[in-house]
Formats: C-alpha cells, sequence, structure tokens
C-alpha cells in the first residue's frame, strides 16, 4: 500500500505548524492518561470493529504483539488513525467512533509497528522529532514511517508465525515495560467481552499464558447466551438484545442471578463506573467523557435509556405472568436496589434517569394490573383471579423482594374487596384464605357498621362447619356450628373471642353462645398414639446413618429451606420456595411421581428434639393431609440430614401449648438420608 500521499501531507502540516504538532503531543498524553489500564479494551474493540473473530496478545522480551484476523488496514484507516478524532465509524454501527481510542496504548510503549496486508509502518517519536526539528515536543502516532530492517529482523519470526496461524493485522508495540504491561493485564475486565458482536477467542501470553473462548447460542433474534471460559473459569449469561441496547443477566446454577449492586454496571460497550441500579448490566450507545468511564446526558444518551426502559417494561410483562424459576429469576434482577419511591430525591444519575422512563413507557399496562391485598396470601389470590379471567401473576413472583412495591410505583394497584367477592365461592381457596378473608370482613364491620355490607357478604363461603366451607347465611338458616379450629385460626390472626362473638351476634340473626364447638377453645383433632410412618418413593431406602454419596456441593451458610429446596430438586422433586407467603407450608411443588405435595421445613439440632407448628401449619395439615409433609432436617459440619414425616395429624402426638396456641412435637421417628456438605 502506497502511503505516500498520507505522509507527505502530514508532514507539510507538521512543519507549517510546529506549535499545533506541540499541542497535538499534549492531547496525546492526556487521551493516554484519561485511558489508563483501558489500553488492552480499545485493541479489542479496534479487532471486533474489523470484524475480527481471533485476538491474541504475546509478549516477547520487550516487544508485545497483538493481532486479529478482521480485515486488513486501508488508506482511510491510516489517515482516521494519525489525525486525532477523525474515525471513519459511524456511531452506533461500530463499538468505536471517535478514533481517539488507540492513542491510549502510546503510554507503555516507546515505538508501534503495524502490519495488515501490504502495509507496513512505523510510528517514533524519535523519527518524527528527526523530521519535525521546530517542534518542542512531537506526538507518537501522527507521522507513519517506514521499517527499518533492522526492526523488521528482529520481529520477523513472531510476525510470520501469526499470519501463519490466520492473523491477518498484527501491531508491534517496542520498549514495553513489563511491570505495566502486566499492571494492564490484571486489570482487563473480563466482562468487556459481552458486548463483542464478532470476536469469540481471545489468547493473552504475558506473565502467565490465559486463553479465552467465548461461546454464543442463538436463542431468538433478541436473546442469545454466552458461555465465557477464562484459562477453564467459566461463566455464563444471558443477553437480551433491543434496539442497539443489550441487558445482560449472569447465570449461576443454571437460572439468571441478581448482579451486586456495584458490579451492575452501565457499559458503552467498554465498562463505565456509572451503576445500573439494577441486578443486571446494561450496554447501549452512550455518549461519555473522554475517558470513557461516566456517562453524558445529552440527546443520544436519553434515547438509549429510554430504549432500555422499554427493553426492562417487554421482559417485565414477559416474564411476570410466568411462575416459572427461570422468569422469577429475570424479574428478580430487574427489581431496583433502591426504593423507587424515593429516588425523586436522588442526584441526576443513570439509576434516576432510568426509573423515571420505566415508569412512562406502559402506564397503562400497569395501571390494569392488580395485585393481591396486604390481607390476603398471594396463593388464594391467584386462585380467586384466575377464574375472572385477570391477569394472573404467579405466587411466587410475588414473593420476590421489592416487587410489589416497584409494580405499584410504575402504577399498579391493590385489587380491592369488591373486585374479588363475586368469585370467592367459584374459588377453591385454602383454609388460610378463608381465614383471611374471614378477618377482613369482620374488622370491617366492627369499624364501619354498615348493614348494606353485612347484607352483601352473607353468602360468602368463608366458614368452615364440619370441615366444610359455609356461609354466614346457611350457618344462620341450618343452625351450623363454626369448627372451633377455625375460630382458632381467627384468633391467630389477630382477632379476638370477643370480637368474633361480637361479629356473629351483628350478622346471625338465632346467634347461640354455643356456636363454637368448645367454649374451653380445646380442638380434639390429635390422635393419642404415634401411628406408622409412611415413607413412600424416595424415602423407603432412607435409613437411620444413611450417607447419599452424591457430592451436593451444599452451601452452609444457606437457610434450611434453600438447602432441603435444593436436595430434593436435585433427587427427582419439582419444588419452589413459598415460605415468605406465610400459608402454612415452606415448599411447594410435585415428588418425583408428579404427585402434589406440600412440605414444611422444620430445622433441629440434635435428633429428637422438639419442633413446634403453629396452628397456620395445622390447619394445613388438616387440609391437605397426605399431601402434607413435615422435612426434620439437621445439619452438622459435614452432612445435611433430611427425615420426611406424611400426614402429621394422622401419624404424629401433638401436645398444645400455651405459647400463642402453636402445637409441640416431642416423638417422632428420627431416620434421615444424609448429604455430605
Amino acid at each position: 500500500m502506497d502511503i505516500n500521499n498520507i505522509r507527505n501531507q502530514l508532514l507539510d502540516e507538521a512543519k507549517s505548524s510546529p506549535n499545533l504538532l506541540s499541542d497535538l503531543a499534549g492531547l496525546e498524553t492526556y487521551i493516554s492518561e484519561s485511558y489508563n489500564n483501558r489500553s488492552f479494551i480499545e485493541l479489542l474493540q479496534n479487532a471486533d470493529d474489523a470484524i475480527a473473530t481471533k485476538f491474541k496478545i504475546i509478549k516477547d522480551n520487550d516487544f508485545l504483539y497483538v493481532a486479529n484476523n478482521g480485515r486488513t488496514f486501508n488508506a482511510k484507516d491510516v489517515e482516521s488513525l494519525c489525525r486525532s478524532a477523525s474515525s471513519t465509524k459511524t456511531r452506533g454501527e461500530s463499538i468505536g467512533y471517535r478514533g481517539i481510542g488507540f492513542k491510549s496504548v502510546v503510554g507503555f510503549a516507546k515505538e508501534i509497528h503495524i502490519i495488515s496486508g501490504d502495509l507496513e509502518i512505523t510510528f517514533s517519536k524519535e523519527r518524527t522529532k528527526n523530521e519535525i526539528p521546530n517542534a518542542l515536543r512531537v506526538p507518537l502516532i501522527r507521522i507513519p514511517h517506514s521499517i527499518i530492517e533492522k526492526d523488521k529482523s528482529l520481529i520477523a519470526t513472531n510476525v510470520k508465525n501469526l499470519i501463519s496461524d490466520g492473523f491477518r493485522t498484527v501491531f508491534i508495540f517496542t520498549g514495553v515495560r513489563a511491570n505495566e504491561i502486566e499492571t494492564e493485564y490484571e486489570n482487563f475486565d473480563y466482562k468487556s467481552l459481552l458486548f463483542l458482536n464478532n470476536v469469540v477467542t481471545t489468547e493473552i501470553s504475558i506473565s502467565n499464558y490465559s486463553i479465552t473462548h467465548i461461546d454464543k447460542t442463538i436463542i431468538s433474534e433478541s436473546e442469545s447466551k454466552l458461555k465465557i471460559n477464562n484459562n477453564g473459569n467459566q461463566t455464563e449469561w444471558l443477553i437480551s438484545n433491543y434496539k442497539k441496547t443489550a441487558i445482560a443477566f449472569q447465570i449461576e446454577e443454571g437460572f439468571p442471578a441478581r448482579i451486586n449492586q456495584t458490579d451492575a454496571l452501565v457499559y458503552s460497550f467498554l465498562p463505565t463506573e456509572d451503576i445500573t441500579g439494577l441486578g443486571v448490566i446494561v450496554n447501549g450507545d452512550f455518549s461519555t467523557d473522554p475517558s470513557r468511564k461516566h456517562l453524558i446526558y445529552d440527546n443520544e444518551t436519553n434515547v438509549t435509556i429510554k430504549n432500555i426502559a422499554t427493553q426492562i417494561i417487554n421482559l417485565i410483562e414477559k416474564n411476570l405472568s410466568n411462575n416459572k424459576a427461570e422468569n422469577n429469576s429475570i424479574i428478580k434482577a430487574l427489581v431496583p436496589y433502591c426504593d423507587p419511591r424515593m429516588i425523586s430525591f436522588k442526584k441526576t444519575s443513570f439509576e434516576k434517569l432510568l426509573l423515571e422512563q420505566i415508569k412512562n413507557v406502559n402506564s397503562v399496562y400497569f395501571e390494569k394490573l392488580e395485585l393481591p391485598p396486604n390481607w390476603l396470601n398471594p396463593k388464594d389470590y391467584n386462585c380467586i383471579v384466575k377464574s375472572n379471567g385477570n391477569l394472573v401473576i404467579g405466587s411466587s413472583s410475588l414473593n420476590i423482594d421489592g416487587l410489589v412495591s416497584f409494580l405499584k410505583y410504575l402504577g399498579a394497584k391493590e385489587a380491592s374487596f369488591e373486585t374479588l367477592k363475586t368469585k370467592i365461592n367459584n374459588s377453591e381457596i385454602s383454609i388460610l384464605g378463608c381465614v383471611q378473608i374471614s378477618k377482613y370482613i369482620f374488622t370491617s364491620i366492627l369499624s364501619m357498621n354498615n348493614d348494606n355490607f353485612i347484607i352483601s357478604i352473607k353468602d360468602l363461603k368463608i366458614l368452615f362447619s364440619d370441615k366444610k366451607r359455609v356461609s354466614i347465611k346457611e350457618i344462620e338458616n341450618d343452625n351450623l356450628i363454626v369448627d372451633n379450629s377455625f375460630i382458632t385460626l381467627l384468633i391467630e390472626n389477630g382477632l379476638t373471642e370477643f370480637d368474633i362473638k361480637q361479629i356473629f351476634k351483628k350478622v346471625i340473626s338465632n346467634y347461640k353462645n354455643d356456636l363454637f364447638l368448645d367454649k374451653e377453645g380445646e380442638i380434639p383433632l390429635i390422635p393419642q398414639k404415634i401411628k406408622n410412618i409412611t415413607n413412600e418413593n424416595w424415602y423407603n431406602n432412607s435409613v437411620e446413618g444413611t450417607t447419599d454419596k452424591v457430592k451436593y456441593g451444599l452451601k452452609r451458610w444457606r437457610s434450611a429451606e434453600e438447602i432441603t429446596l435444593e436436595i430434593l430438586n436435585l433427587n427427582g422433586f419439582n419444588l419452589q420456595d413459598v415460605s415468605k407467603q406465610n400459608i402454612g407450608y415452606d415448599l411447594d411443588g410435585f415428588d418425583p411421581n408428579g404427585e402434589e405435595i406440600h412440605i414444611e421445613v422444620k430445622s433441629i439440632t440434635l435428633p429428637g428434639q422438639k419442633f413446634k407448628l403453629t396452628n397456620n401449619e395445622i390447619g394445613v395439615a388438616q387440609e391437605k393431609q397426605k399431601k402434607f409433609y413435615i422435612a426434620v432436617v439437621r445439619q452438622t459440619d459435614d452432612f445435611f440430614e433430611i427425615a420426611m414425616i406424611s400426614d402429621p395429624i394422622k401419624n404424629l402426638v401433638l401436645n398444645r401449648q400455651c405459647v400463642q396456641w402453636i402445637w409441640e412435637c416431642s416423638e417422632y421417628e428420627y431416620n434421615p438420608k444424609r448429604f455430605e456438605l
């Protein structure tokens, strides 16, 4: 390639204005200092823009070789490299666009040779100074020179090997100081590879040999999965794309995981120091300051923030109505770290502007979205709204910390009693749901004394008589007696016996004092002897002291519920954690045979130690019977043990203790299955 015309033009400009050349030298130094510890990333970015798939760095003595297999240089590329901020790249179509990124490498090199196709040039301050003696100082990257034969012979072998390996462009940096380049390498962030368009393999051989491979799987037009293997250490990522923006979810244990707030950064293809405020990394065509470490909130940045906000809303709508673990994981990662209601008090930042844009994207959708009222558990709420044909948010999704307040910030509102009332009788709600609805109604009656309201709720089947759901009208007309166990649950949930009697006097015309089964409050539901505990299916091999030899890689710091969930799911169960929903058990789903199962986890420190059950748990155990299990678990330094007890109402002796009406078990079989930690 003949570059004499470019060289002669640049020399003429420099000779006619040596002071300008000195100013350019100062600008080059400023850029190099601003881009400190980012030279590797800039070189990798240039390779990706050249549509390279391979990128390699080798250090040999005081020479550093940086090679890629992308398209070779042409005359326009050479001229844009020599001139500051005159890149031929178009913004939004490539990673870099300013034309100054390559200047960042001048901080660790004395000379730079470039071999690309038939192009062979050198950048040298010493040789430029000899050409322009009137300049007080000269930049490194301005005047291209031919490579002298002596330098060619020093680099010939390595260049030949790289070209034979398929690399087409090689940068050779001379006079490289080992400590500086190793510091650059140590600060190299592999997450810079997430948003590359083309490069899939990087090899770095400096003080230690490193090879990084990117395995990209296209899921759809808008989604892909990346596996980044760096010297055997593999991380996985889910990348969601929308209008030249991208959101990156880190995958752990097969599902998207919430990234720590300080690590969830905004990328303008390269990482900035601005946080997203969510549990994800976002990338887009943001304007940044010259160091590319901080955003500039101009029109381009604001448009990109709006696109990311739209993308987040699309992901929330897509995953909100599903109840699968992967959908919940994505939602959890998108919930803000801060309380969105307080965002208006914060100074201008990406986090603040993003939340404001998210709120404005699709307000109609969220205004129509109804959430469970705070007096009804999500699972029973969903039973009711399903029959109403409304949008249903999975109950496990509603269990995600911060999600409900986030949805309220976006415009969602709690469902009113009036919207739920007409569907209650047609819904298979639990005993706990009936207790919570009854409590709401009873509290409302006590506070407003409205006869019309009383008339409107008399047909609701929210009470239990002889273990069957009945209405106040049925109690009144058929002289039924409310189950004392149900009354006890009402008391456990905050009502007093006095309140309950006052309500019944108001709503039941023929109210009698013997409306309860037992004025003393005793509930005749506890057997006096232990029955044989049924250990079916997976539990048949569970004998005392048995150890499962499978290495589960369990983490000691996790809760008993989390470890039990992980172990059972690894053994054929399909369970989810519902412990925060206060529905009478911790784990919900299906056993290895596909049968419905509900598990309450009780942790002990010694075999035979007492454990306690609440009235909520007793009520659900009565309702679910053989589908309800107690998992008695014990953790030691080396093992985690699980003993499963089915149908505790039938198979355990429970002693009633007057401590907020809990139920205590002190006698049970403990035949755990043991798992190595």
